[in-house]
């Protein structure tokens, strides 16, 4: 990858990227929470999320990988470095001999142990949205250890987003304890109700709540991480509604023969030339899959809501919680690259103007087929969509 497209995956946004040593220089060398990791290394560190669709016979749609971006120089972090694939099973040892150089210690080594629970943290996220890596940090109960800065959202955006979730839940909620509490009194019933919400909202276990898991039909064991991708697929709904409407600008223009294309082309040979058309139209159907794949699974969603929640049949939101981390997974896939898209394309168009003289031009086509993995997708999201959210 070459310094462009580094830059370009690297400082166009938090959805798939988390520059550790960007953020790390924002905190004072005095503050009581401090830097992410323990090592020196970890904080000089970017972390990246790629995703790629899995095989039809995989039991989740897709692969999502966390890579840990090494950079030789952390003040030229776009000149090159090295990367380590979080999920290779030789990590743990690479990781601990680019640290140590083989001349570990004890107090070395607890470091690298507790980077690595860090590091399990955020590998167990479908994507770095600073709305979700709160979130799993709060389900973790390790939020208060990460300073706020690594989550990047405001307290009035974090309640923004918040609100129309928990409205959401909350109205399902009540509609599935119907009469059940057994509480005459309105205020006890509301803060029974609201005990509930809080439960499912943390996602760290069932205590309290037996009854509503049960009218789930959900497995007591898997509820938490159940009601964690349920939040997680109320936050992309929320998310997906905000960026259709700059997704469909942004669309126009890919689709667009002659914006789409380096304005002083005439000086391309006919293989490059081809080269660009023939990378457009897969750019294009891969832009199409993804925004199908998402509404698929959230009118899956709503759907099933709506029967629950406006025509008492309850079965299809049950067959939806079932299936929510799958869906979870498909919208995180989608809303993280189109949100990485679209920061990519503005910045571009603001510095260049919509129509773009070739290396300009080609430093975003290539970030945009990057991240919609133009060249390595065994089957179209559309139809994985169907798969698993059907």
């Amino acid at each position: 990858m070459d310094r462009a497209q580094l830059r370009n995956m690297i400082a166009s946004g938090r959805a798939v990227a988390l520059d550790c040593y960007e953020i790390g220089n924002e905190i004072p060398p005095d503050d009581p929470v401090g830097l992410l990791f323990k090592t020196r290394i970890m904080n000089h560190s970017v972390i990246l999320k790629r995703f790629e669709p899995a095989l039809a016979t995989a039991r989740q749609p897709i692969v999502v990988t966390t890579v840990v971006y090494f950079p030789y120089d952390t003040k030229n972090r776009f000149d090159g470095g090295e990367s380590l694939d979080f999920n290779a099973y030789s990590f743990h040892s690479d990781l601990s001999f680019k640290i140590t150089k083989d001349e570990t210690t004890h107090e070395i080594q607890d470091q690298i142990d507790a980077d690595m629970e860090v590091l399990k943290l955020i590998n167990a996220m479908h994507s770095l949205d600073p709305f979700m890596f709160k979130s799993k940090a709060e389900q973790m109960e390790v939020a208060d250890k990460i300073h706020d800065a690594y989550f990047a959202i405001s307290p009035k955006e974090w309640e923004k987003i918040r609100t129309p979730i928990r409205d959401k839940i909350q109205t399902l909620v009540t509609k599935a304890l119907g009469e059940s509490t057994g509480l005459d009194d309105k205020l006890a019933r509301e803060q029974y109700i609201e005990k509930f919400l809080l439960t499912i909202w943390e996602a760290k276990d069932i205590e309290g709540i037996e009854p509503f898991v049960q009218a789930m039909q959900l497995q007591p064991e898997q509820a938490p991480d159940v009601f964690f991708a349920w939040k997680a697929v109320c936050y992309y709904q929320v998310r997906f509604a905000e960026l259709l409407k700059p997704l469909q600008t942004m669309f126009k223009w890919v689709g667009h023969d002659q914006l789409c294309f380096p304005a002083d082309h005439p000086s391309l040979t006919n293989d490059e030339y081809e080269n660009i058309q023939r990378k457009r139209n897969a750019l294009r159907e891969k832009m199409r899959e993804g925004y199908i794949g998402a509404h698929k699974v959230l009118n899956a969603y709503e759907h099933s809501y709506v029967e629950f929640v406006d025509n008492d049949r309850p079965q299809s939101f049950i067959t939806f919680l079932e299936k929510s981390e799958n869906s979870y997974l498909l919208l995180a896939n989608h809303v993280s690259i189109a949100t990485h898209s679209l920061n990519l394309w503005k910045w571009y168009v603001k510095q260049y103007s919509p129509e773009m003289v070739r290396k300009p031009f080609m430093e975003l086509f290539e970030g945009l087929n990057t991240l919609y993995g133009v060249n390595h997708a065994p089957e179209p999201i559309s139809a994985i969509g169907d798969r698993y959210a059907s």
